[in-house]
């Protein structure tokens, strides 16, 4: 069964999200049916907000504008666009097996996305356990901060040992 994601709602938020001028800096995707998405909702409060969305008895797909910045001489920001996989604790066995094979369509149909994560539970879409997981799927350029939505920002410098418990 083939995913559907026609909507045309779902390719114009993210080509909202993914502008860099746009304050619009997470959406989530839920299923309509067992093979059609749509958009659940969206928003500018950055990963507070969003994680607040998940829930525990759904599959959902949220996606989020992370600002990577370095802060020294000079201050270079740019930005990486995430996909969070949720599969709630609550899920059954049938629709976990689906996940897969649907997630790799929807990310056929989606171009841009440099960063995937896989969560189950809320520890997994915390600041700390993201900036980590971003951290160590980058290349040799690090920033000095990871910024997830308004007041939402982690200085690497400032996870010190904590670093080594996320990686």
């Amino acid at each position: 069964m083939s995913l559907d994601v026609s909507d045309p709602a779902i390719q114009e938020t993210w080509e909202k999200m993914a502008n860099p001028s746009e304050s619009l800096n997470w959406f989530m995707l839920n299923y309509v049916d067992k093979s059609k998405l749509q958009v659940k909702s969206s928003g500018d409060g950055g990963l507070a907000e969003l994680a607040g969305k998940f829930e525990d008895d759904q599959v959902m797909f949220g996606f989020l504008k992370v600002g990577a910045e370095d802060r020294k001489a000079v201050t270079s920001t740019r930005q990486k666009l995430c996909m969070i996989t949720w599969i709630g604790e609550g899920v059954g066995i049938m629709k976990k097996a689906k996940v897969g094979p649907q997630r790799q369509e929807l990310i056929n149909s989606i171009q841009g996305i440099q960063f995937f994560l896989q969560a189950s539970e809320q520890s997994d879409v915390d600041m700390g356990h993201l900036a980590s997981e971003i951290l160590r799927s980058g290349g040799a350029h690090k920033p000095t901060h990871y910024i997830f939505g308004p007041g939402q920002e982690v200085a690497l410098a400032d996870m010190g040992s904590n670093f080594k418990t996320y990686v």
